[in-house]
Protein backbone atom coordinates (compact mmCIF):
# COMPACT_ATOMS: atom_id res chain seq x y z
CA UNK A 1 0.00 0.00 0.00
CA UNK A 2 1.51 2.94 -1.01
CA UNK A 3 1.16 6.38 0.80
CA UNK A 4 -1.47 7.38 -1.43
CA UNK A 5 -3.55 4.60 -0.99
CA UNK A 6 -3.11 4.81 3.05
CA UNK A 7 -4.15 8.59 2.82
CA UNK A 8 -7.04 7.62 1.04
CA UNK A 9 -8.31 5.03 3.30
CA UNK A 10 -7.72 6.93 6.41
CA UNK A 11 -10.07 10.09 4.40
CA UNK A 12 -12.14 7.10 3.48
CA UNK A 13 -12.12 6.61 7.31
CA UNK A 14 -12.57 9.67 8.52
CA UNK A 15 -15.90 10.56 6.25
CA UNK A 16 -17.31 7.08 7.31
CA UNK A 17 -16.84 8.28 11.06
CA UNK A 18 -18.51 11.75 10.49
CA UNK A 19 -21.54 9.41 8.39
CA UNK A 20 -21.99 7.20 11.45
CA UNK A 21 -21.84 10.15 13.86
CA UNK A 22 -24.69 11.92 11.44
CA UNK A 23 -26.51 8.53 11.79
CA UNK A 24 -26.31 8.08 15.66
CA UNK A 25 -27.66 11.43 15.96
CA UNK A 26 -30.49 11.13 13.61
CA UNK A 27 -31.34 7.88 15.29
CA UNK A 28 -31.04 9.58 18.85
CA UNK A 29 -33.51 12.16 17.64
CA UNK A 30 -35.61 9.72 16.58
CA UNK A 31 -35.49 7.34 19.19
CA UNK A 32 -39.13 7.96 20.88
CA UNK A 33 -38.62 5.17 23.36
CA UNK A 34 -36.22 4.48 26.33
CA UNK A 35 -35.06 0.96 24.96
CA UNK A 36 -33.62 1.95 21.55
CA UNK A 37 -31.62 5.02 23.69
CA UNK A 38 -30.47 2.49 25.77
CA UNK A 39 -29.34 -0.06 22.69
CA UNK A 40 -27.28 2.84 20.71
CA UNK A 41 -25.96 4.18 24.50
CA UNK A 42 -24.71 0.38 25.17
CA UNK A 43 -23.10 0.12 21.67
CA UNK A 44 -21.23 3.38 21.85
CA UNK A 45 -19.68 2.10 24.91
CA UNK A 46 -18.85 -1.29 23.27
CA UNK A 47 -17.08 0.99 20.48
CA UNK A 48 -15.26 2.80 23.04
CA UNK A 49 -14.19 -0.25 24.79
CA UNK A 50 -13.37 -2.29 21.76
CA UNK A 51 -10.82 1.25 20.60
CA UNK A 52 -9.50 0.57 24.49
CA UNK A 53 -8.59 -2.97 23.85
CA UNK A 54 -7.36 -2.42 20.48
CA UNK A 55 -5.07 0.61 21.39
CA UNK A 56 -3.69 -1.69 24.33
CA UNK A 57 -2.57 -4.73 22.13
CA UNK A 58 -0.88 -2.43 20.13
CA UNK A 59 0.80 -0.81 22.62
CA UNK A 60 1.37 -4.06 24.47
CA UNK A 61 2.91 -5.87 21.03
CA UNK A 62 6.04 -3.78 20.87
CA UNK A 63 8.94 -2.59 23.22
CA UNK A 64 10.09 0.29 21.11
CA UNK A 65 8.86 3.10 23.10
CA UNK A 66 8.85 5.46 19.95
CA UNK A 67 5.86 2.64 18.82
CA UNK A 68 4.30 3.10 22.29
CA UNK A 69 4.30 6.75 22.24
CA UNK A 70 2.52 6.98 18.72
CA UNK A 71 0.06 4.39 19.75
CA UNK A 72 -0.63 6.18 22.88
CA UNK A 73 -1.27 9.43 20.95
CA UNK A 74 -3.37 7.87 18.31
CA UNK A 75 -5.25 6.00 21.01
CA UNK A 76 -5.76 9.63 23.03
CA UNK A 77 -6.64 11.02 19.12
CA UNK A 78 -8.83 9.01 18.78
CA UNK A 79 -11.01 8.82 22.04
CA UNK A 80 -10.75 12.88 21.81
CA UNK A 81 -12.56 12.18 18.55
CA UNK A 82 -14.78 9.91 19.83
CA UNK A 83 -15.67 12.38 22.65
CA UNK A 84 -16.77 14.98 20.88
CA UNK A 85 -18.41 13.30 18.15
CA UNK A 86 -20.56 11.82 21.53
CA UNK A 87 -21.01 15.53 22.78
CA UNK A 88 -22.10 16.62 20.17
CA UNK A 89 -24.69 13.82 19.43
CA UNK A 90 -25.74 14.23 23.31
CA UNK A 91 -26.04 18.15 23.11
CA UNK A 92 -28.01 17.10 19.75
CA UNK A 93 -30.33 14.77 22.08
CA UNK A 94 -30.77 17.36 24.70
CA UNK A 95 -32.30 19.38 22.04
CA UNK A 96 -34.64 16.82 20.72
CA UNK A 97 -35.82 16.04 24.26
CA UNK A 98 -36.51 19.90 24.73
CA UNK A 99 -38.16 19.99 21.96
CA UNK A 100 -40.60 16.76 22.50
CA UNK A 101 -41.09 18.23 26.18
CA UNK A 102 -43.82 20.63 26.46
CA UNK A 103 -43.14 23.70 28.80
CA UNK A 104 -44.51 23.32 32.56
Amino acid sequence: MTETNSKAAWDRFTADAQSLAGELRRNYKDADDEKKTAEIDRSLRQLGQAAEAFFASLEAATRDPQVRATTKQAARSFGSALTETFRELGDEVDKAIRKKTPPQ
